[in-house]
């Protein structure tokens, strides 16, 4: 092959470029420090580098922030916790001191005082928050846990649950309210209150959570018409064979978003069922969905009252919105297929089967009517549902029962039993008010001792108290799972600061200033707040109100404090007796006083034995209290501990990553900085070169 002197100058030339951008890059990389500036200098180092990068972006969002932030709420409630604790610690101190029955009125009023203060930092501590975000109340982190100041918030239906040994004694000094120093002068024999006539009556009680319940004495309106209070009592069974599902078919089912002419926007799931055995019932509208010999499907409206048609929907073969009639502007229709489980479970009436679809939760509660004739399934807010048995059945004390189970989002269930049902109203005398007479709250009581009254609600008290059969039947009630085994159920609208608010513990129903109801706590979902701490793992952060918090140590202190003024008022009628005694020079007079001073003493001294007692079941009452709070402290300080191992693992695999993002895409800076120099050299040596071979031709030799 013949070389000329231009191909020996081009091949210099290539050369002497190539070397150059050698040096070019090799210098861009000592400038940037990075192996590589766009993807295709090296396209595996570029794909690995994405890789890393992205698993170091992860691993940092995970380490840097969301485990510091789970790691700074833990630490809040963690401070919470234990001012809980020593809280209650010392308020079981208190009720220790006060069990001692040599103190005096005043010594006993100091420890009221006490107790008094320190319920209310329990319930302040509770209003703790990180970042602006409360932490006890669950997903409600912009509601605090209890009112800040008195207000009249309208709840209804509040669930008040207890179980069997939530069952205590009330008791009552009958005729206690006759003892009237300022009459006892001008009293006749048969006016005078005589020691027989007080009488220690007792009886069962539940005390409610809460007291000054939203309870009037009904008064007729200007028609003569008079509204009927109510509160229920429902205790709950085992069933003879618990409930168990399984998820073994499936239905389909039309999602239906549509607009009303009125501009309402509504939203339902409506299973296709040609036999009408599935209904839905929404905001006082019932859907039946069916599928036509056309191969169309038809989705019926009415007004779930009055039984008049809202609208119907028209829809294709593949679940497209055609036409709609009626109230009715626009639709969105689609169709899914959902699973059905099948529950099954054996009560009174023999073994029982019912199928569940499994349809979704739209925000609000609704019901769906099932295949077993008598069934409903309530749709809740967070997913899960509760199939009720409305085949009651009526018992001869004038209770009605029936079957209640609550299914998860999933199908499985959460529990089941038989619930009895006994309403209390004025109707029949069962619910004495802030206005009842002491004479009528003594009759009550005598009602119940005998047996002519079940259950008897005092809603300025917040207690329903019961009758020795009833209290008997209720206190041997055993534990359910997943359930508690006494439910009241009722209302009230006034509150006073350091309230617990309703909704932060208890299933209930508040109706704002529009009128408009908002339900809480329908369906057993726990309001768990988690936070991504690595990869496929989370951490739950919060602790719920329910968890650490009892409405029972601000009652407890409110039943002293009720007991310490009886004792008080019953002092003081002593001593102004005894003043009179001492200034009347009848005998006659002096006899009669005499009686009355007797009879005050006997019920002070029924009430001072009542008061040690009280303090005694105080001291248990403050020290489950303070268990409970122990237990969150330690689910607090376990979840704490794993976010320590969590942590540390993060900080391990952040370092290994970066060390292999950086072995990846970063340069050896003296191997580049050689390679460099080399480069330079080569550079040089070849423009030196070229310089020579450019210089000679043939005409040199000619």
């Amino acid at each position: 092959m013949r070389i000329t002197n231009k191909i020996m100058q081009n091949n210099s030339l290539y050369n002497i470029n190539n070397n150059k951008v050698t040096e070019d890059q090799l210098n861009t990389m000592m400038s940037t420090g990075k192996k590589l500036t766009r993807p295709s200098d090296d396209p595996v180092i570029a794909i690995r580098a994405l890789r890393l990068r992205s698993n170091v972006t992860q691993l940092s969002q995970y380490y840097e922030k969301n485990a510091k932030d789970a790691q700074s709420w833990l630490e809040v409630t963690a401070d919470a916790l234990s001012t809980v604790t020593s809280v209650l610690t010392d308020s079981v101190k208190q009720a220790t001191k006060g069990a001692n029955k040599d103190l005096t009125l005043d010594d006993l009023s100091i420890i009221v005082t006490q107790m008094d203060a320190l319920a209310k930092e329990y319930y302040s501590t509770g209003n703790v928050d990180y970042a602006g975000r409360y932490v006890f109340t669950g997903y409600r982190t912009d509601t605090s846990l209890t009112f800040d100041k008195t207000t009249t918030a309208d709840y209804r239906d509040i669930n008040d649950e207890f179980n069997a040994d939530s069952i205590s004694d009330s008791k009552r000094i009958l005729g206690k309210y006759l003892l009237d120093s300022s009459t006892v002068l001008s009293k006749t024999d048969e006016e005078t209150v005589y020691q027989h006539s007080i009488i220690e009556s007792t009886v069962g009680r539940i005390r409610l959570s809460y007291d000054n319940l939203n309870y009037v004495k009904p008064t007729p309106d200007e028609n003569g018409n008079m509204t009927t209070n109510q509160a229920m009592l429902k205790y709950r069974e085992e069933l003879i064979q618990p409930a168990t599902s399984s998820v073994d078919s499936k239905t389909d089912v039309i999602n239906l978003t549509y607009k009303t002419l009125d501009g309402i926007t509504r939203t339902v799931s409506v299973p296709i069922d040609n036999e009408g055995n599935y209904k839905i019932t929404s905001d006082g509208v019932t859907y039946t969905a069916t599928l036509n010999t056309n191969g169309h499907y038809n989705i019926e409206a009415v007004d779930a009252t009055t039984g008049l048609e809202v609208g119907t929907f028209a829809l294709s073969g593949d679940g497209i919105f055609l036409s709609s009639t009626g109230n009715v502007d626009s639709a969105i229709t689609n169709i899914e297929s959902k699973q059905v489980t099948t529950v099954t479970y054996t009560g009174d009436e023999g073994r029982i089967s019912v199928k569940l679809p499994l349809l979704p939760a739209i925000g609000q509660t609704y019901e769906l009517t099932l295949d077993q004739a008598g069934y409903t399934a309530t749709v809740n807010s967070d997913g899960t549902f509760t199939i009720v048995d409305n085949n009651t059945y009526e018992n001869t004390d004038g209770t009605y029962t029936n079957t209640i189970i609550n299914v998860t989002a999933n199908g499985s269930v959460n529990s089941s039993y038989k619930e009895t049902t006994l309403i209390m109203s004025d109707d029949d005398n069962n619910i004495l008010y802030s206005t009842s007479s002491e004479a009528e709250i003594d009759e009550a009581y005598a009602r119940l001792a005998s047996g002519k009254a079940m259950a008897v609600l005092n809603a300025a008290t917040g207690e329903v108290l019961l009758n020795e059969e009833l209290k008997a039947r209720l206190s041997t009630l055993p534990d359910l799972i997943n359930a508690k085994s006494i439910d009241v159920i009722y209302d009230k609208k006034e509150w006073v600061n350091g309230d617990i608010r309703p909704q932060n513990l208890f299933n209930c129903t508040y109706i704002d200033e529009n009128a408009k109801s908002i339900l809480y706590n329908r369906g057993s979902a726990s309001h768990d707040i988690a936070y991504d701490v690595g990869f496929a793992q989370s951490v739950v952060v919060n602790t719920t109100a329910d968890a650490v918090f009892t409405t029972s140590v601000r009652r407890d202190v409110q039943d002293l404090s009720k007991m310490l003024s009886e004792l008080q008022q019953i002092d003081g009628t002593i001593k102004t007796l005894k003043e009179k005694l001492a200034s009347t020079g009848d005998d006659a007079v002096k006899a009669r006083v005499q009686a009355e001073i007797d009879s005050a003493q006997k019920a002070f001294n029924y009430l001072r034995d009542e008061m040690q007692q009280e303090f005694e079941h105080k001291i248990t009452s403050n020290q489950k209290s303070l268990d409970v709070a122990n237990i969150a402290v330690t689910a607090n300080g376990t979840r704490a501990k794993r976010l320590d191992l969590v942590n540390q693992r993060l900080m391990n695999q952040t370092t290994t990553f970066k060390t292999l993002q950086s072995d990846n895409e970063d340069i050896d800076l003296a191997e580049t900085a050689t390679q460099l120099t080399t480069a330079q050299v080569t550079y040089e040596a070849s423009l030196m070169a070229t310089g020579k071979i450019s210089q000679s031709s043939l005409m040199n030799y000619i």
